[in-house]
């Protein structure tokens, strides 16, 4: 039988809330979770057309922060960037703040956050418009992760980028390199550049001199060259939760054991036992504030002009001998009738719910 992050819930959240007091967010967050696909959030009737057989399904909560709700929404949002994929190689880089930041998490949250996209999209733009063939402006997806493996706090930014640049002439030049910038020039920038951020926020820092004096971490992945591997990167990326269900192992009365990837030992897989009051709090610490947006676009890929500037971008762009498959559309899955094994599922109707007011995401 297949444990879900609502039976942990269940048995450790009353005692934990004995000691320690939840955000607004966390409390919702944790009543959608326990609500989801029970009877608490309605039922959706489904039915055979070919057997007619009908079949009940209770709904799904929507909640960003539910393990359980994010595929659908996953493959409605790769669709829809599939659109804005372009002809080039895709760069994929991890900006890691050090952990002696990450305190300020708990009193200057959104603060923290909007001064780490602020400051990773500055570093590259910085580059980008010195650079010596190519200046001009990047494009850039970044996704907020405040976690590791063991559900710790490890803040820092997943930022995919199209290995071309837009001139101020509008001429889109394509970067041929395995590689964007160097990443040691990147990490002195973003520092300088974090710190600047924090302190304009009026940010008091405990020890900057150390801070300033340590490497930060930028780590470059391999480029992605394949249209459908930047879709699975998009999807993995963006729409990744903190735990999913499918790496807890067991519970007993008093821990609850998880997978986890060591990356300090080899990538070696591993289980780890946490107390349940503890596997809630780490949990529960990596709920946004309420409209703080994980996923922004920056560049010729922001909201504003990313229209416009695209439609120049594949003006440009070479045509192709053999062209492009298009991804599959994924946004409607097909569920196959459990009875005759032949027909499809339809949708035939909603029944009531029990509680009021739609969940917040």
């Amino acid at each position: 039988m297949s444990l879900h992050l609502a039976d942990v819930l269940q048995q450790f959240l009353p005692d934990y809330q004995q000691s320690h007091r939840l955000s607004t967010q966390q409390q919702k967050a944790c009543q959608h979770i326990l609500q989801c696909r029970t009877a608490a959030l309605g039922q959706q009737l489904w039915e055979c057309q070919q057997c007619h057989q009908q079949q009940l399904v209770y709904c799904s909560c929507r909640d960003r922060n539910c393990p359980r709700c994010q595929g659908q929404r996953t493959r409605q949002w790769i669709e829809t960037q599939a659109e804005h994929l372009v002809q080039a190689r895709y760069f994929h880089l991890v900006f890691t703040l050090p952990h002696e930041l990450n305190g300020i998490s708990h009193f200057k949250e959104e603060a923290l956050y909007h001064c780490l996209f602020k400051a990773v999209w500055q570093t590259l733009s910085r580059f980008a418009l010195r650079h010596r063939k190519h200046a001009g402006q990047l494009g850039m997806t970044a996704v907020l992760h405040t976690w590791g493996q063991t559900l710790s706090q490890h803040i820092h930014l997943h930022c995919l980028i199209p290995g071309g640049m837009l001139s101020k002439a509008g001429r889109w030049q394509v970067i041929d390199k395995e590689y964007l910038f160097p990443v040691k020039a990147l990490s002195t920038v973003f520092r300088a550049k974090m710190l600047a951020a924090l302190r304009d926020e009026k940010i008091q820092i405990a020890d900057s001199d150390a801070l300033m004096a340590k490497p930060w971490s930028v780590f470059s992945k391999a480029c992605l060259c394949k249209p459908e591997t930047v879709l699975r990167y998009l999807g993995r990326y963006t729409r990744k939760g903190m735990l999913h269900e499918s790496r807890l192992v067991q519970m007993n009365e008093h821990s609850v054991s998880f997978r986890y990837k060591d990356y300090q030992d080899g990538n070696q897989r591993k289980v780890m036992a946490l107390n349940g009051e503890e596997f809630i709090r780490r949990y529960l610490s990596h709920v946004l504030p309420k409209g703080l947006m994980r996923i922004r676009h920056f560049g010729w890929l922001s909201n504003k002009s990313r229209k416009e500037k695209l439609a120049l971008i594949k003006a440009q762009e070479p045509k192709e001998a053999t062209p492009r498959d298009k991804p599959e559309a994924t946004t409607e899955p097909v569920w196959h009738c459990t009875h005759c094994k032949s027909g499809v599922l339809q949708l035939a109707g909603l029944l009531k719910r029990l509680d009021t007011g739609p969940p917040d995401s």
